[in-house]
């Protein structure tokens, strides 16, 4: 069973008050007989509540508060993740840490629900599924996958707010777009900043930029990302939203940052008519009728 260890924060600890260094190492000896018996899957230390945002869900509206927050004892200050056998491993685990604070302090187990736990409410399996592709994914992906994603994500939210600054952060100076559109292809990230410039007015007021099927392959100082992408738009009907576009682009780690170095997006295209082919649904790869004229 997977479960979550909170070390409950403290006055000290919402104070900001370092461990000492003994306590440091005794933290380190006891996690690494974690590790040395395949309990320990993650753990990290949390800085005070005065660095710590809370957002308030209520309805549609969001509300952001800022800390410090006031009760200490149902703060967390802490966390491990393990596996274990059964909560009385846990606890006996528990018993045998340090005490993290320099004073006074409790460790919370709480139980990480399984995918049996949502049997009743998802009886064909199909979201526990894919709540176990995503888990294969996390635990497959490096430091420079994640980085390439957190980049996509960033261009996509820029995109929405038309931020070309933003938009074009990551890009290499010479970088090379094949566009879908004419011109078929633009050379260096001013000339492509001014197309997207050029486009943008004729983007509905409201959209979201998604991408789905992300896969990324990293060699070295040299990485290539391939996905399909499409515009939810408002209204749905809007021209730019009615297909899903093929994404191919390619990064290198220039002084350390991954940088845009070329893009590829595309639609298919039939030869017999010189007209494209949407992607209408990308989990269907139809073909169009090549026998009809």
């Amino acid at each position: 069973m997977k479960v979550i260890v909170l070390v409950k924060a403290t006055p000290g600890s919402e104070s900001g008050e370092m461990p000492s260094r003994q306590l440091l190492t005794d933290m380190v000896k006891y996690n690494e007989q974690l590790v040395a018996a395949g309990i320990m899957k993650a753990g990290e230390g949390l800085k005070p509540s005065r660095e710590a945002v809370r957002i308030r869900f209520s309805g549609a509206n969001r509300a952001v508060i800022d800390g410090p927050f006031a009760e200490t004892k149902e703060l967390v200050a802490g966390f491990w993740v393990w596996e274990v056998r059964s909560m009385q491993e846990a606890i006996d685990w528990v018993k045998r840490c340090p005490n993290p604070m320099n004073e006074e302090s409790v460790i919370e187990i709480r139980p990480v629900f399984g995918v049996e736990d949502f049997a009743a409410s998802d009886p064909t399996g199909e979201v526990m599924q894919k709540e176990r592709e995503l888990y294969a994914t996390i635990e497959n992906m490096s430091a420079d996958e994640a980085e390439i994603r957190h980049m996509m994500h960033e261009w996509s939210r820029a995109l929405e707010a038309r931020d070309l600054d933003r938009l074009f952060r990551d890009y290499a100076p010479d970088a090379i777009l094949y566009d879908a559109i004419p011109p078929y292809k633009t050379t260096g990230v001013d000339n492509i900043r001014q197309s997207w410039a050029n486009c943008l007015p004729y983007f509905p007021e409201t959209f979201q930029s998604e991408h789905r099927d992300i896969r990324i392959h990293v060699a070295g100082d040299t990485a290539f990302m391939h996905c399909v992408h499409h515009f939810v738009t408002t209204p749905a009907d809007h021209p730019c939203g009615q297909t899903w576009l093929r994404v191919t682009v390619g990064y290198r780690k220039i002084s350390g940052q991954w940088k845009v170095i070329h893009e590829h997006v595309s639609l298919p295209y039939n030869p017999l008519n010189s007209q494209t082919w949407f992607i209408t649904n990308p989990d269907v790869v139809d073909t169009p009728d090549y026998g009809q004229p």
